[in-house]
């Protein structure tokens, strides 16, 4: 069991999120208590209101309980009592809340059920807000005590009792923004820092490791607030020291990206344009290496069910609509009717009491008949201003019930644009990982690359490798050829007999030769001194 909470505001964001039908396979809104609306949406703008009478900008506490579906399901009951321990622990009982219940799926396809619950954290009566203060190690000690109850295992990171342990592996953990840069690409961060790093180990020297990392499809960039950044191909950014944590310390990635100043790098912006020149090519090579370019099946299949349910809610509040308009328009018609009838009856009743004969005479000459008029018509005029009022109290109530409406409309408008963007995510999301499946080779300049400095440390010519390969770039040599005039050059390397001399070496070139020569002793003159390495290479 896993319990994970965070004080938060955004109200109408998180109900999106919440109702979000794409990402999960079922949704079911369990309990609303203590608002008027029974929506998340509603709820949460009123517990939004409430907030704006306090300083309280985090007016909501927000908890997601994930229990380990290997040792079973949760029951209802379970969860509740879950629940009402997580409220007594943070002093939140009786406080507006709201229940969710989700399944979805996970990466190996089976569903998984998991529980959202949200707080206001704001009391009416006093009108402030209730600190909530050590929630996390409040919840580590709710979640051991159920666990025990019930018989259930922890995690293995919920075992460690030491505080350093703990917070080391917390730091080690994705944060909000790395989860959502998984979502959107489908690379876990693991993986991420497994690829750069092995660019970090494979190469000597900074060109080799920019092209290391360009050929996996990261580049170099400087960043607002930091020297060194990389762009990956969907355009997101990263910490290109947090990336080589415990593989490098910045003092020697600063050293071997000495020729690449960060004043001399491109800016984010560059390098996402650059970035998303390079996806568009591999794009464009993945699909001339297939005849037919399909989106893929399951991607299709939760499109066309989320349409469905879409269109299915959609004509739901359509009906409640109509149906509301039909109800609002027979109130009106019932209150006119009944406020005529009222009307005649009284003109009725007056007809039938007024004098006649000698009596109407009497009441006309003495001027009781005026006095009765006054009386009749302050009758009336009490009479309209209360058909008035009536009639304004059922225009005012039928104006909030068509605000309500617009407010669902709203809603579910905005929650449509969240399930679209995540069905378009989960599509791109798809195409990268099609992108990542189809290996591409590495260019022939780059493995020979790699494979030179382990035969020049075997022949105990490393360093003059290096020095040596950064003056034959100044003077136009190709990578083979250089390769080849300092193997005979320095190696003496013997060739094989269907292509050697009488005495066993290699034919040499006398032009290839005399150059070679000419660098040797241009090496023999230079001696090597620390510096910036001047050749980048892309």
């Amino acid at each position: 069991m896993i319990l994970k909470g965070n004080q938060r505001g955004g109200g109408s964001q998180l109900a999106i999120h919440l109702m979000n039908s794409f990402d999960n396979e079922v949704v079911e809104v369990a309990d609303v208590r203590g608002t008027v609306a029974q929506d998340l949406s509603g709820a949460f703008a009123e517990w939004a209101a409430e907030a704006r009478a306090t300083r309280c900008e985090k007016y909501i506490y927000s908890l997601s309980l994930s229990p380990d579906q290997a040792q079973g399901r949760l029951t209802r009951e379970q969860y509740l009592d879950l629940i009402a321990r997580t409220e007594r622990s943070l002093k939140l009982v009786d406080q507006p809340r709201a229940v969710v219940f989700h399944e979805k799926r996970d990466k190996d396809g089976t569903l998984r059920q998991h529980a959202h619950v949200v707080w206001s954290r704001i009391d009416s009566e006093k009108s402030k807000a209730i600190p909530i203060g050590h929630d996390h190690l409040k919840l580590r000690t709710v979640a051991k005590e159920f666990a025990r109850d019930n018989g259930l295992e922890l995690p293995d990171g919920m075992k460690k009792d030491g505080k350093r342990d703990r917070f080391q592996s917390r730091a080690e953990q994705e944060n909000l923004g790395e989860k959502q840069q998984q979502e959107r690409t489908g690379i876990t961060k693991a993986g991420r820092m497994a690829e750069i790093a092995a660019c970090w180990t494979t190469t000597k020297t900074g060109p080799e490791f920019v092209r290391a990392m360009e050929d996996k499809g990261y580049y170099l960039a400087h960043g607002d607030q930091r020297a060194y950044v990389v762009i990956d191909l969907y355009g997101e950014i990263h910490s290109l020291s947090r990336q080589l944590g415990g593989v490098a310390k910045r003092k020697e990635l600063m050293e071997r990206l000495s020729a690449y100043p960060p004043d001399k790098q491109p800016d984010v912006e560059s390098a996402r344009a650059y970035a998303s020149q390079k996806l568009q090519e591999r794009q464009k090579a993945l699909e001339k290496g297939s005849q037919e370019v399909q989106e893929p099946a399951g991607i299709e299949k939760r499109n066309t069910a989320l349409h469905e349910r879409q269109a299915a809610r959609r004509a739901e509040l359509d009906a409640h609509r109509a149906d509301l308009y039909a109800r609002q328009f027979r109130e009106r018609g019932a209150l006119r009717e009944m406020q005529a009838a009222g009307k005649e009856g009284v003109e009725a009743s007056r007809m039938e009491r007024q004098p006649k004969g000698l009596a109407a005479f009497l009441t006309r000459i003495t001027g009781i008949g005026s006095l009765v008029s006054w009386v009749q018509s302050k009758a009336d005029a009490r009479r309209e201003a209360t058909h008035k009022q009536q009639t304004q109290t059922l225009l005012r109530h039928h104006e909030r019930e068509l605000k309500e409406m617009d407010r669902h409309y709203l809603a579910l408008h905005r929650l449509e644009v969240r399930e679209n963007r995540s069905a378009s995510t989960a599509a791109l999301r798809e195409g990268y990982r099609k992108l990542r499946v189809r290996t591409f080779a590495l260019r022939p300049e780059f493995d020979k690359a790699l494979t030179r400095p382990e035969a020049t440390a075997a022949a105990g010519g490393g360093k003059a490798a290096g020095l040596f390969n950064r003056l034959a770039a100044g003077m136009g040599f190709s990578k083979g050829d250089l390769q080849a005039a300092f193997a005979r050059a320095t190696a003496g390397k013997a060739g094989s007999s269907g292509d050697a001399d009488t005495k066993g070496h290699t034919p040499a070139d006398p032009e290839k030769l005399e150059q070679a020569r000419q660098l040797r002793d241009e090496l023999n003159r230079r001696q090597p001194r620390p510096g910036p390495d001047r050749d980048r290479e892309r």
